[in-house]
Order: C-alpha cells, then sequence, then structure tokens
C-alpha cells in the first residue's frame, strides 16, 4: 500500500520540474527521477502556436485560481484561448499549471514564462501582476468546496514553487485578491470585487501559514474596498471584526462599492438618512440606484 502512495505522489511531482530544486527537498533515486518524466502530464503541445513566450524578470508571487469550468474546458480554453463577446479570441497562455479535481496536475506552459492569468490587477501597489506571478487553475468554481486530493498536490506544488524562487506564504494569493475594476456605473474610484475567484481558497488546506492581514492597496487608499473579500481574507478588517457591518454611502462610497453583488439582495438594508428603511431589491424602484442620498447606512446580513 506504501508503494502505492508513493507512486501517486511521485505522479504528482512530475508534472513540475527536475531542476534547480533543492536536492534536500526530494531526495530520490535515479529511477524515481525517471520515473517523474515518464509521468509527467505535459500539455504544453496544446498551447496556442500564436501565444508569445516571454520569460518573466521577476517571479514576486504564485496565483491561485477557479476555473469556473469542469476539466476539459479549462484545458482548453487555457491552452488555447477565450472566446471574448466581441467575437475576437485570445491567444491562450491563461495560467501556467491547471489541478484538476483528482489532483492531476497539468503544465500548460513552462514555470519560467509570463502567462495571461492575472488580468487588471495591483497588489501592494505594483499592477500587471501578470509580469510577476505564475498562475495556477484549480478545477472548479468559486461558489463549490475545492477537493482534498486538489489541496494536496496544490501544497506539493506551491512548495517546489517557492523553493525556486524563494518566496514566503505571504507571497501565495488569491485572483479575487489583486484583481481590481475601474470605475463605473455604480462605483466612481477604482476599487476591490471586480473578480471572486478562489475566494473558497482555505491557506490552512495547502499548508500555507503566514499572510496578509488587510489589503495593502485599500489600506493606501489606492483601491476602494470589497466588503466580502475584506471578511473572508483580512483578520483586522472591520467586517470580520462586527457579525453584521455597517457602512454609510457617500460620494466615495457607493452601494456597489459596499454590498458587491448583494447590493439589490432583499437581505441588504439601506436607512436613508431620514429613517426610511428599504430593502436592497425595493431601492430601484422606491428611490433610484441613482438617487440614493450620502449618509445612507447600509446593513449587511
Amino acid at each position: 500500500m506504501f508503494s502505492i502512495y508513493r507512486s501517486f505522489f511521485i505522479s504528482l511531482l512530475a508534472i513540475t520540474f527536475l531542476v534547480n530544486l533543492p536536492s534536500a527537498l526530494f531526495a530520490y533515486t535515479t529511477a524515481e527521477l525517471k520515473a517523474f518524466q515518464r509521468s509527467i502530464v505535459d500539455y504544453r503541445w496544446q498551447l496556442n502556436p500564436k501565444f508569445r513566450k516571454i520569460i518573466r524578470k521577476n517571479t514576486n508571487y504564485i496565483i491561485i485560481h477557479t476555473s469556473e469550468s469542469c476539466l476539459e474546458s479549462a484545458l482548453r480554453t487555457i491552452s488555447k484561448g477565450i472566446k471574448l463577446p466581441n467575437g475576437q479570441k485570445t491567444r491562450g497562455g491563461h495560467s501556467n499549471y491547471v489541478i484538476a479535481k483528482a489532483g492531476r496536475i497539468y503544465r500548460i506552459l513552462d514555470k519560467k514564462y509570463r502567462a495571461q492569468h492575472a488580468g487588471l490587477s495591483m497588489w501592494n501597489g505594483e499592477t500587471h501582476i501578470n509580469n510577476a506571478s505564475i498562475g495556477i487553475e484549480l478545477v472548479g468554481h468559486h461558489h463549490s468546496p475545492i477537493t482534498d486530493s486538489q489541496y494536496r498536490s496544490l501544497s506539493i506544488l506551491i512548495d517546489i514553487l517557492q523553493n525556486v524562487y524563494n518566496l514566503k506564504d505571504k507571497a501565495v494569493l488569491t485572483h479575487s485578491q489583486i484583481a481590481y475594476a475601474k470605475p463605473n456605473q455604480w462605483v466612481n474610484s477604482n476599487h476591490r470585487g471586480r473578480k471572486y475567484c478562489a475566494i473558497n481558497f482555505i491557506r490552512s488546506m495547502a499548508e500555507l501559514d503566514t499572510t496578509w492581514a488587510y489589503d495593502p492597496d485599500v489600506r493606501a487608499g489606492r483601491l476602494l474596498p470589497d466588503t466580502k473579500l475584506a471578511t473572508i481574507f483580512y483578520e483586522d478588517s472591520l467586517q470580520a471584526k462586527q457579525e453584521h457591518p455597517i457602512y454609510v454611502i457617500d460620494k466615495n462610497l457607493t452601494a456597489w462599492a459596499i454590498a458587491g453583488e448583494k447590493f439589490n439582495s432583499p437581505n441588504t438594508l439601506y436607512m436613508l438618512p431620514d429613517g426610511l428603511v428599504i430593502s436592497g431589491n425595493r431601492i430601484d424602484r422606491r428611490v433610484g440606484w441613482h438617487n440614493i442620498p450620502n449618509g445612507t447606512k447600509v446593513f449587511l446580513h
């Protein structure tokens, strides 16, 4: 039985890489290293030939994603490209690795190359996170649990990448944490909350320890906060310390910036300055989203 489990983990490790690894990390025999090579699920041959390979100058982050699709769809779109609403198609290379629900790892793009996975992103004042990060896609959806097998494989892969690039646990983030959106009809400033990709990621399940206790870009005033993300990821956030957080709408903090996708939920309550309380599903009819007065309190449940 032990040999079966050992072979299984050898297969998982094989998908990563056999160079630049500290000798003390994985002390395998020559025969075992050859077994690594034979069991690699190398998907690079499916990469869109139009994708331009660019070697990253720096590797500062590992970004975790959820594919929001099944394995077949994820492998196809991440390697070949995504069809856009305007009819055009991207050139693929949307992640370095894909991890199936059963734990098998697929290498889409060598770890040294820049993947197109982070989109409009910022972390600690650094933008264009694609230029400084490795992307890992977990097959599944952000509203469904990540499997134990995925966590086991991810933990091994992260450990190897951390050793190669000398990265601490704080360098491992989710796409939802780094993505941001530009001003729109609901929010007049750059803000978090554009993506909820991998909000179901539990760091301890991937054997990760130290993390950020706050969003550095929100704290520095570069971006407006997203209450849902703050509640999930940050220990010192106001949302994490209150059972039912309260926020006040003003010229910089709109209903969408506060409540996100729950802005029009019947469970989200708005107290106007005159004391009138209206549920989110009635605001449009009673007041109008563009007419909510400053000073309106928002109660999230």
